[in-house]
């Protein structure tokens, strides 16, 4: 972008713009303040809020930055634990969309600088609004996290990037280095999609950094890299959550490596590369609104001669983000697959951008120049932030999102003292590690992830945890091997064992067990795994909208493991039964449809 950095005279005060993003800031974290979830929330984010709890060590690839961030945030005492360390995503994404304001406002008069600073400032609010009310943003914002603070990471290094091209000097390359530094210890993934494109447009270009710029620019990388030291420090001390135990040489490089992570979204991914790619491009269009991607499109054919360099750059993030997400599955229904999309949709509001500055400057050079079009444009686009956010609240917002919280209760609170209890599904762990980290639940109760015990370091410090079951530990208790049925049962006339249902659950050990509620035991209770099932159906019934698909989803996973089981062990009319109320919440489910097909059921 040399030819945008020989406008530079025209760009906007610093110490305006400074003042302005502040406002902006302000404005964003106040809506995600008010719309962040109070409760432990779904997928990953259980986990996140026990990490920060414990300072732990969280799924691969170990995620230090959120720890630390998270409870430095918990420290101040205001709300509750699990809602403050909510609130830290409110404060990343909001600084996040502070930088994108800054960054935006920068390009406008760059491109145009004709238009006049106040409507350049207003336009560039308005941008920056509506990108932070888009759900792939805000949705990430309300919860614990990690992409609220890589947003934060990466839209700093596009600012920074931005800057370099203006003015060429070296401190820029240098803040964006620390930027992806860190970024690549908080999310490599995420953090390569602007790595590798932000490579080429230093190196590729007239005038490149001084040599001893590359000198510098590794020390710094080297340093913001050093976030992952936590891992082994943190590990050595045996924190609740310790996901891989990485205070050895090889289950760091295993953390770090993602391998778990790799394996299960190579099995989640079902549809076609061409299905994701279109499904892709649909959830970037919902991300920037109709008016906005059509802008941004234009920006990338009208604004080719003006600022050539930062739409190659702003191309080649789009492409490596959103081929990354076609390799790995899309599913539209998922927040997270949305937020990976997070690096091309900023570089879209700022291609948006460009093209807005080129729309402004035609009108103004035109043989009948339209003097007022920054100003129309201004009210133009100060317009939608108010339509956005509407469209987008209750989608979004989780201020009254209890319903996972209620899951969790669920699916402890009935557990007899002092049970063995044998999960293997990954967020029924996340959420008892929340519930053990923010309330010290259920002392009493042995949570033994089949799953997780067989990842590298998580038997020896389970057993660590629970020396007593050193034996059945050992025996082993992990999937993939036959479970020890006779030491379960014998360990059952000791002390109550309960197993939660799971594909994995090898069939031997099936054929002992029988649905009771949100777990199974070695002896059937239709009566109680109907009660239970009923309380459910009520949490499902409670969520706030914005949580109902997760709630749905948890009471379908319940009731498909329940279901096998039941045809398993050759319960027919109890199996009927179940299908027959799932059907009446989910009639078009397909899992529901070809589970019936392969257990040979008719519901009435």
């Amino acid at each position: 972008m040399a030819d945008v950095g020989k406008k530079q005279a025209h760009s906007a005060p610093e110490d305006e713009t400074t003042a302005w993003a502040w406002l902006v800031f302000l404005a964003s974290f106040t809506v995600y303040a008010i719309t962040s979830s109070p409760a432990i929330g779904w997928l990953d984010s259980p986990e996140f809020v026990a990490q920060a709890a414990t300072l732990g060590v969280a799924h691969s690839p170990g995620h230090p930055l959120p720890a630390l961030l998270g409870r430095a945030v918990g420290l101040i005492p205001v709300g509750d634990l699990v809602w403050r360390v909510n609130i830290a995503s409110a404060l990343c994404a909001a600084g996040a969309v502070a930088l994108l304001f800054a960054s935006m406002r920068r390009v406008l008069m760059a491109v145009a600088p004709r238009m006049g600073l106040a409507s350049s400032r207003v336009i560039a609010t308005s941008l920056a609004l509506v990108a932070a009310a888009c759900w792939a943003l805000w949705s990430n914002a309300v919860r614990a996290e990690v992409y609220a603070l890589q947003s934060l990471l990466s839209v700093g290094a596009l600012y920074a990037l931005i800057r370099f091209e203006e003015s060429c000097h070296s401190r820029w390359v240098l803040l964006a280095t620390f930027f992806l530094a860190l970024g690549l210890a908080n999310h490599h993934l995420l953090a390569l999609t602007i790595v590798l494109p932000a490579l080429l447009f230093v190196l590729i270009r007239p005038q490149r950094p001084k040599r001893a710029t590359y000198l510098q620019a590794a020390s710094i990388g080297a340093l913001g890299l050093g976030a992952l030291l936590y891992l082994p420090v943190r590990s050595l001390a045996h924190p609740l959550v310790n996901f891989g135990a990485p205070h050895t040489l090889e289950r760091f490089i295993w953390t770090l490596r993602g391998a778990a992570f790799s394996k299960s979204a190579n099995l989640e991914h079902a549809s076609t590369p061409v299905i994701d790619t279109l499904q892709i491009a649909i959830a970037l269009g919902e991300a920037l609104t109709i008016p906005l991607f059509a802008l941004a499109v234009y920006g990338i054919f009208a604004g080719r001669h003006a600022a050539k360099r930062l739409i190659h750059f702003l191309i080649g993030i789009i492409i490596v983000c959103a081929g990354a997400r076609v390799l790995l599955g899309f599913d539209p229904e998922t927040p997270d697959h949305h937020a990976y999309l997070l690096p091309a949709i900023f570089a879209l509001y700022l291609l948006a951008a460009v093209g807005t500055a080129r729309l402004i400057a035609l009108a103004l050079s035109a043989k009948q120049p339209l003097p007022k079009a920054p100003a129309l444009a201004a009210v133009a686009f100060a317009l939608l932030v108010p339509i956005q956010v509407a469209l987008q609240w209750s989608a979004s917002s989780q201020q009254a999102a209890w319903a996972s919280d209620d899951m969790a209760h669920w699916e402890v609170d009935a557990l007899p003292p002092r049970t063995v209890a044998l999960q293997a599904y990954f967020q029924t762990t996340f959420r008892i590690w929340a519930l053990q980290s923010v309330e010290g639940y259920r002392p009493d109760v042995a949570f033994l992830d089949r799953s997780f015990l067989s990842y590298p370091g998580m038997r020896a410090e389970t057993i660590r945890q629970h020396p007593e079951l050193r034996t059945l530990l050992e025996s082993p208790l992990v999937v993939g091997a036959p479970t020890p049925i006779a030491m379960l049962q014998e360990l059952d006339r000791q002390r109550p064992v309960r197993v939660q249902l799971h594909p994995n659950v090898d069939a031997p050990f099936a054929r002992a067990l029988a649905p009771a509620g949100a777990w199974a035991s070695f002896a059937a209770n239709e009566e109680a795994d109907t009660r239970m099932r009923a309380h459910l159906v009520r949490l499902f019934k409670s969520a706030a909208p914005a949580e109902r698909s997760h709630a749905l989803g948890a009471l379908l996973w319940h009731d498909a493991t329940r279901l096998d089981e039941l045809c398993i062990i050759g319960k027919r009319q109890w199996a009927n039964r179940v299908l027959q109320d799932a059907l009446l919440l989910a009639p078009d489910d397909e899992m529901l449809a070809a589970m019936a097909e392969r257990c040979g059921l008719r519901p009435q």
